[in-house]
């Protein structure tokens, strides 16, 4: 299979550049639920199946089965989370022991030919194409890319973009829409605590 990781996304044009090499794959899958819209790319086996296979993540005429489109959904969201966890937000939906669970489904292998890789076992199902993004995931994480892969802090929109700054404190896919809204966010909850301040009897 021959991956083309740089497919366009139209609703990415005001945000941030792709990420590097595959690793903007991982990026684009988790962007295809837009939590901001709630629109969902891969709201059927076929959707899924299709946005896979145009990525060469998946053999072209793979059929997907319901419990594929779920595996898909709870690794997306499961990842999602993490990034977010890495970024310093508490796990508070357990996101790092679903992604081992799912990650313990789908076994990989090293292969050396002209450098060593990992691939997936199995060419069957959905495990097919999370295989390699699982593989995409480490070698980021060991080239050192996987820590400027985050998600927005405004949890409003959580969309995935790759931080490109040079001390990688972005925190915004957008910082003159996401940016500025929690930042307003940060300004009117400091002057509700300064009324309620005030409004305290004296003594009290």
């Amino acid at each position: 299979m021959d991956p083309n990781p740089l497919v366009p996304i139209a609703t990415d044009a005001a945000r941030r550049p792709p990420a590097p090499g595959r690793l903007e794959l991982v990026r684009q899958f988790l962007n295809t639920f837009d939590v901001e819209t709630g629109r969902e790319d891969l709201a059927a086996p076929a959707q899924l199946a299709t946005w896979l296979s145009e990525r060469g993540l998946l053999r072209r005429g793979t059929m997907l089965a319901a419990a594929d489109l779920a595996t898909a959904i709870a690794f997306r969201e499961s990842l999602r989370d993490v990034l977010e966890a890495d970024a310093g937000h508490p796990d508070t939906r357990g996101s790092r022991a679903t992604l081992d669970e799912i990650a313990a489904r789908v076994p990989l292998r090293v292969r050396i030919g002209s450098g060593p890789l990992l691939e997936p076992v199995s060419d069957r199902g959905v495990d097919a194409a999370i295989g390699p993004l699982l593989a995409i995931a480490y070698q980021a994480s060991v080239d050192g890319t996987w820590s400027r892969l985050k998600v927005c802090r405004n949890d409003t929109c959580r969309w995935a973009f790759y931080d490109s700054s040079r001390n990688r404190s972005g925190a915004w896919c957008r910082m003159a829409i996401c940016g500025n809204r929690m930042k307003g966010r940060a300004f009117r909850r400091r002057r509700r605590a300064t009324r309620a301040a005030a409004e305290q009897p004296a003594g009290g």
